[in-house]
């Protein structure tokens, strides 16, 4: 039983350590001999766990953005109130920046990797499903709003811009809080673009 614990507090380290790796540098910058460095572990342990860099890449989006998106998904669920949608949506990202500050970083990184690269593959499923939940809030939102119809990739895209451009505006300055007001002027920024 104890060996089982340690396997699984290892297993979670090296996760750790190479989701710090791949936020501060990106995943390509980053070599599998750097990550059994910082883990103090050795090649074949890392194999034995993930496989391949590429592995522990999925392995990270997959325990790391899962629980990320089932709040995103809620939280972009259309209702017939637009801006409370888009209040719900931003608080996910803004709570998410906040108390997973490296994983946002890695999330950031991922938005726009080469489509040739190993990266592009894993990060894809995830990217997609993200931009599906707003693409879907959108689509529903025209339903109510006909000067949006047509329009959810345009929405989807510009609107999560916003969202990361805005929170990567207060990492770059070093803030550890993003003030409630910011919530409020993305979402009456965005407003202002779609209701005209």
């Amino acid at each position: 039983m104890e060996q089982e614990n340690t396997s699984s507090n290892n297993r979670d380290f090296i996760i750790s350590c190479a989701l710090t790796l791949f936020a501060q540098r990106g995943y390509d910058a980053v070599s599998v001999r750097e990550i059994t460095e910082m883990a103090k572990i050795s090649k074949p342990t890392l194999y034995h766990y993930f496989g391949s860099k590429e592995g522990l890449l999925k392995i990270v989006i997959s325990e790391k953005f899962t629980p990320f998106l089932s709040l995103l998904e809620i939280a972009s669920n259309y209702s017939g109130d637009l801006p409370n949608s888009l209040e719900k949506v931003v608080d996910v990202y803004i709570n998410f920046a906040e108390i997973n500050p490296i994983c946002y970083r890695l999330l950031l990184t991922l938005e726009n990797p080469p489509t040739q690269s190993d990266v592009h593959e894993v990060a894809l499923p995830f990217l997609t499903r993200q931009y599906q939940l707003f693409e879907n809030l959108f689509e529903r939102a025209a339903e109510n709003h006909g000067n949006m119809v047509g329009r959810k990739q345009l929405y989807a895209m510009g609107f999560l811009s916003l969202i990361h451009s805005v929170i990567s505006r207060y990492y770059l300055s070093k803030e550890e809080h993003i003030p409630d007001q910011i919530k409020y002027d993305i979402i009456r920024q965005f407003s202002y673009g779609i209701y005209s």
